[in-house]
């Protein structure tokens, strides 16, 4: 069995299931998603899964029971809690583990464990009945060998629909802008403030140059302020309520250009596009010299300072 544990809001429990379940497919395996709801007031952030409104596989279980690991696959979490430990004591967050991480992978994967927070590590299934997936597993090199496979099974379940879907069907050319404020302004996630008005401002100068019949269509945590900051260079703009996650996510997917902000919920809304989609994205992941995988040959990448 394959096991993978959830963290972070959408975009990051996509990722995790888009990862384990290429997992699965590549092994024949059933995989299994855990729940930790104990991680609701801890680190990493966590609240509460957000995946029962897409279209999972059958084959992927959803498990809720905060001590499964720790129960049930006692050295692979272990093994889990030493890593995650010697990181936190170096600085998780300011430092680029990819290195590391990849020269550990081949010994956690025999022990039936793989262990990743930013770029690609390859896996490798091991010998271990059962195997436990930890990580953000951000890049699409983790499940390109079932791409069609994902992008279905990660639509929602009830198509976007109303008057904000027909509107943006209506326009010439739709642009979803995605403004990430919330968390990303706290002191302790510094690291990854990166999408400032500035940034936008470009990127919308980019689109307008590359495409005058754009309208673009603003989805924020932060709608208020988003009026108040952002230059569109000309292009006309909608800001949209703020709905549920994964309602607007599908109402994002349905444009044919994207500016993303540096969060993972934006990029699978590029990435469940149709198409010919164009994207133009921060040049700038983090604050920092972290490294990400999560570029894209055929994006368009804009300055953040």
């Amino acid at each position: 069995m394959i096991y993978a544990e959830l963290a972070g809001g959408l975009g990051n429990q996509m990722f995790i299931y888009a990862f384990a379940r290429a997992l699965g497919l590549r092994c024949r395996e059933p995989v299994t998603l855990l729940d930790r709801q104990d991680w609701r007031d801890g680190a990493p952030a966590h609240t509460a899964c957000a995946l029962d409104a897409l279209c999972l596989s059958p084959e992927v279980t959803i498990l809720t029971q905060p001590g499964f690991a720790k129960r049930h696959l006692p050295r692979q979490n272990a093994a889990k809690a030493l890593m995650i430990k010697y990181e936190q004591r170096k600085g998780l967050m300011a430092r680029d583990w990819h290195g590391w991480e990849s020269r550990c992978a081949p010994v956690l994967n025999l022990l039936g464990l793989h262990f990743a927070t930013d770029g690609y590590v390859p896996v490798r299934r091991g010998p271990a009945k059962d195997f436990l997936a930890w990580g953000y597993f951000q890049g699409e090199a983790y499940f390109a060998d079932c791409t069609d496979t994902i992008r279905r099974e990660l639509r929602p379940q009830t198509p976007p629909a109303g008057p904000w879907a027909e509107a943006i069907r209506a326009a010439a050319y739709p642009v979803a802008l995605h403004l990430r404020r919330g968390d990303y302004c706290k002191p302790e996630n510094a690291i990854l403030q990166v999408c400032t008005p500035a940034y936008y401002t470009r990127a919308a100068a980019a689109v307008a140059a590359a495409r005058p019949d754009a309208t673009l269509f603003v989805f924020s945590d932060d709608v208020d302020w988003a009026r108040q900051n952002l230059a569109t260079a000309g292009l006309p703009v909608e800001f949209l309520p703020r709905g549920d996650a994964v309602g607007d996510m599908a109402l994002m997917s349905l444009c044919r250009g994207f500016i993303l902000s540096n969060s993972t919920y934006s990029w699978w809304a590029q990435y469940l596009a149709d198409p010919g989609r164009a994207v133009w994205a921060p040049d700038r992941w983090y604050a920092h010299t972290k490294q990400t995988a999560l570029y894209q040959p055929d994006w368009n990448r804009i300055e953040t300072q």
